[in-house]
């Protein structure tokens, strides 16, 4: 099983690029900081003003890890895999994950900020981690639409040739 990126279609390259982009969100980009009174003084004090989406999701990041696994695991088997039984199957679960990760984030970015009444402080990366789920969604969506063998795995019918000698013999003509 070789890796051949010419099997992925459209729905699968959405699904990548919003894998790729929610695991850069979630480990690279902050999600949560700390209101401008206490964050100077916080930062002189050696503590940390902001946090990545891993250490603000505490309940939510492993649903948010599942999803972007999956997600790479849909992949990987529509560019390896001939037959779409799998890579389908993985696109069903792909969407259902994608679903239910925009809607646990927008209720944790947007509506249930934690500390809400406190000092901290949406920041981008949460934003970012809802476009790239609802981009992972929609590629799901997108991947079970275009089901089916690409047109580099589909059957062709090959030409049977009978040898002379072989025991078969051509059909007679109906007169």
């Amino acid at each position: 099983m070789e890796f051949d990126p010419s099997r992925l279609r459209r729905g699968e390259w959405i699904v990548a690029a919003g894998a790729v982009l929610l695991a850069a969100a979630m480990f690279l980009l902050p999600w949560y900081g700390v209101k401008s009174p206490l964050g100077p003084t916080a930062a002189s004090l050696g503590r940390s003003t902001s946090w990545d989406g891993w250490h603000g999701l505490t309940n939510i990041r492993w649903l948010v890890l599942v999803t972007i696994l999956v997600a790479l695991a849909l992949v990987w088997l529509q560019a390896t895999r001939r037959a779409p039984a799998l890579p389908v199957s993985f696109g069903v679960i792909v969407m259902v994950l994608g679903l239910l990760t925009t809607l646990a984030l927008i209720y944790r970015v947007v509506i249930d900020v934690p500390g809400a009444n406190s000092l901290v402080d949406r920041k981008a990366g949460g934003f970012v981690g809802i476009v790239a789920t609802i981009a992972i969604f929609y590629g799901g969506y997108r991947s079970i639409r275009e089901e089916g063998l690409g047109p580099r795995d589909e059957r062709i019918e090959v030409e049977r040739v009978s040898l002379p000698g072989s025991g078969t013999r051509a059909a007679a003509p109906d007169s």
